[in-house]
């Protein structure tokens, strides 16, 4: 059975109301079955009673007038009548009652002959016959149709001894059946009016055979009939009682419960719509007071609502604008760049127009970011973004993408007017003053402008990587730092786009397997044996194989660390997935720091971390000057400690600040670069303030690990020093996974990740 998808409270009642009143019908039929069965049982004891009572009165009347057949044949009387007949008529007519051998006037009894012929001596009784009838000359009797009525007959034999030797005659007894019967006894189960013999006229029927024919009718039992009439009317008083009782409750089941009902849904109804009223007044209070608990609760909950919505409208505005809007420089972020530009695609499809899109990046600022310190580089950064707002249109939006690099987009725009508004942004900030900041060499930017008719726009998506291509055109020596893709970029676009390293990488970061990680030992000290493997970067292109110099500098002009950073952990999750690697040596991971503050990349890395129970895993962050978002990198950072990576601080000695990075960030393990160790080697000033550092290290718990180990007596002095680990050609070079799966067991330790 399919149950509806809704009920309502009214269905529920009916459904109520018609479940007792089919209960109840199904009592009363039980009860209406259970008489009837009594009445049944009634009627069948009534009938066999008035069987064994009319068996009875017939078995009493033969059995009497049996007796009495053998009585008169006993008789001397008879004996005399029989032998001298000339009283026979008396004997018949008064004797044989008197004497008391026929009780019953209904009897009347005759004599024959031993012939069979009746005795002479006076007239034969008309309704007994004259002769007997043929047959053996012994007792018996029978019951004959005859036009009086059903008579019964008993003959009997009189002998003149005891010994029943000498034949006299015979006797006939005739008894009148019906009445007789009907006079024997009182019948209680019989109906005596019904009482019938089944015989035709002249028909003989043996007395044996009398209750095969015999018909009659039982009694009505009065008490019987009363009893049944009186559960009759009380059935029909029950159900009729039911009846109204079922309608009186639905009407005040109704009245009391599903109309305050239907109000409360009325009321939810218009909650919902926003039509609910405010005034408690205007509704009428239910009368049950649950339902009214309830109404008012909704009522004070919705009044919750409104003020919460209200509320949470304004901080959606606020938290709106605080997502799409840089914290630093006031400008809109990446993300409410993501939604413009997809939007403004959008747009353009149903009313085409011309386009141009502005890339702006900061000259020289990962060098006054490194001298001058963030503080500075941040205000820096401020002043550009200042400067460019004001050199705008007005309704164009400035957004940072990140780091020192900012875009726009124009519509109803040309190239001219684009290049004028370009310039305006550099006139603009050449204006502004960054001597205050202490800054004194020339703060600039260069800007690559791409353009985009609204009879082309099929190629719209490939503006942001045109302008791209014309702002490092613009970058290049003899540039006047502004350059219009086509026009300014032709040379240069070839030169960036077809380079074989840069089609390797293009392809790499599009087609897994491309990518192929190449695995360097690092051993720990003093016993050298492998603690863990750095995951070197290669690119497989056309069968050969490309090194990290060659198309390092292309991810770095085309900005795009994050995207190489996620293909090369995808392939480090492939090979820990192979089981090829040595059970129980840990893996070392290079990362951009610019990668570290991005949530896909902190994602992809928290579902990498399930391998740290087989190889223990740690983050080599590179280029720390690069980060702009200190409090994020921090926080993912230790996020990714809470599941057990430990991070390392990669080319230590290189850049302007390193040691203020190591400070601010969760470090665990410092790399020291090549250049500083080959300083350990030379016994000079250098050589000593390396050493220095590395006793400072030791002493504030940083594991140690010495890069570029190529001779013996560099390894003495790192390990003389107190480093924990070195790396090295001198020790081991980077092999591919399938060549390091191929070798012995014995030369790889189960030395954990702990440098």
């Amino acid at each position: 059975m399919i149950l509806p998808a809704s009920i309502s409270i009214k269905q529920i009642a009916l459904a109520f109301v018609t479940g007792l009143l089919v209960l109840m019908s199904l009592i009363a039929g039980f009860a209406t079955y259970q008489t009837r069965a009594v009445t049944r049982s009634l009627e069948q004891h009534s009938q066999d009673a008035a069987h064994s009572e009319i068996a009875a009165a017939i078995q009493q009347l033969l059995s009497q007038t049996q007796d009495q057949a053998v009585n008169l044949a006993r008789w001397d009387e008879t004996r005399q009548q029989l032998v001298m007949p000339e009283y026979y008529s008396y004997w018949r007519d008064q004797r044989v009652y008197e004497s008391g051998m026929l009780s019953s006037p209904l009897a009347r009894a005759a004599l024959y002959s031993h012939s069979g012929e009746v005795l002479a001596g006076g007239e034969p009784k008309k309704d007994l016959p004259s002769r007997l009838p043929a047959g053996p000359p012994q007792t018996r009797a029978w019951l004959t149709l005859e036009a009086g009525g059903i008579a019964l007959y008993q003959t009997f034999t009189v002998y003149s001894d005891e010994q029943k030797q000498a034949l006299l005659g015979h006797g006939l007894i005739r008894v009148d059946f019906m009445p007789a019967l009907q006079q024997r006894q009182r019948f209680y189960f019989v109906d005596t009016a019904s009482i019938a013999l089944m015989l035709k006229p002249g028909e003989t029927l043996a007395a044996s055979e009398l209750h095969s024919r015999l018909r009659f009718k039982i009694r009505q039992d009065q008490d019987q009939l009363r009893f049944q009439e009186i559960l009759s009317h009380i059935l029909l008083a029950l159900f009729v009682l039911l009846m109204v009782s079922s309608l009186l409750e639905f009407l005040a089941y109704n009245h009391l419960l599903i109309r305050p009902l239907h109000r409360l849904s009325d009321d939810i109804d218009a909650m919902q719509r926003g039509r609910f009223s405010d005034s408690r007044t205007r509704s009428q209070p239910l009368r049950i007071v649950e339902l009214e608990n309830i109404r008012r609760s909704l009522y004070d909950y919705q009044l919750q609502l409104r003020e919460l919505h209200g509320s949470l409208e304004r901080q959606n505005r606020e938290f709106h604008s605080q997502a799409h809007q840089d914290a630093l420089t006031g400008c809109h972020n990446r993300r409410a760049y993501e939604e413009d530009w997809r939007n403004f695609r959008d747009e353009l499809k149903t009313a085409p127009q011309d386009t141009a899109f502005l890339l702006f990046d900061c000259d020289r600022f990962k060098t006054i970011n490194d001298t001058y310190g963030h503080a500075k580089g941040d205000r820096v950064l401020t002043i550009i973004a200042d400067a460019l707002v004001m050199a705008l249109r007005a309704n164009d939006r400035l957004y940072r993408l990140g780091g020192d690099e900012f875009a726009t987009f124009l519509s109803h725009t040309t190239p001219a007017q684009a290049r004028q508004i370009a310039q305006r942004c550099q006139h603009l900030l050449d204006a502004a003053n960054f001597t205050d900041l202490g800054i004194n060499e020339p703060v600039g930017i260069s800007i690559g402008i791409a353009y985009c008719e609204a009879g082309r726009l099929a190629h719209i998506d490939e503006l942001p990587k045109q302008a791209d291509i014309a702002m490092y055109t613009a970058k290049q020596p003899g540039r006047n730092r502004i350059a219009l893709y086509g026009r300014d970029t032709e040379n240069a676009a070839q030169t960036l786009v077809a380079s074989r390293e840069t089609s390797a990488l293009f392809q790499a970061l599009g087609a897994p397997g491309l990518m192929e990680m190449h695995y360097q030992p690092i051993h720990a000290l003093p016993g050298r044996n492998v603690a863990y493997y750095e995951a070197l970067a290669r690119i497989r292109y056309h069968g050969k194989l490309i090194m990290p110099g060659a198309f390092l500098p292309v991810v770095s002009s085309r900005r795009l660390e994050t995207e190489f950073d996620l293909a090369i952990l995808h392939q480090v999750d492939m090979d820990l997935s192979s089981q090829l690697l040595p059970l129980g040596n840990g893996v070392s991971i290079n990362l951009s720091a610019q990668s570290i503050s991005r949530p896909e990349v902190v994602s992809l890395l928290l579902e990498l971390s399930r391998h740290n129970a087989r190889h223990p895993l740690m983050l080599e962050i590179t280029e720390t000057s690069l980060i702009t978002q200190m409090t994020e990198v921090r926080a993912y950072l230790d996020l990714l400690r809470t599941v057990n990576y430990r991070i390392a601080m990669d080319d230590f000695g290189t850049g302007y600040s390193p040691l203020r990075y190591l400070v601010d960030l969760p470090v665990d393990v410092v790399k020291f670069d090549i250049s500083l160790v080959n300083k350990l080697g030379q016994n000079d000033r250098a050589g000593k303030v390396v050493a220095d550092f590395v006793h400072m290290m030791n002493d504030a718990g940083y594991g140690l690990v010495a890069e570029g180990i190529e001779t013996e007596s560099v390894l003495n002095k790192v390990e003389s020093l107190g480093f924990a680990h070195v790396q090295g050609y001198l020790l081991g070079r980077p092999v591919p996974l399938a060549q390091l799966a191929a070798r012995p067991a014995a030369t790889a330790s189960v030395t954990t990740c702990t440098a």
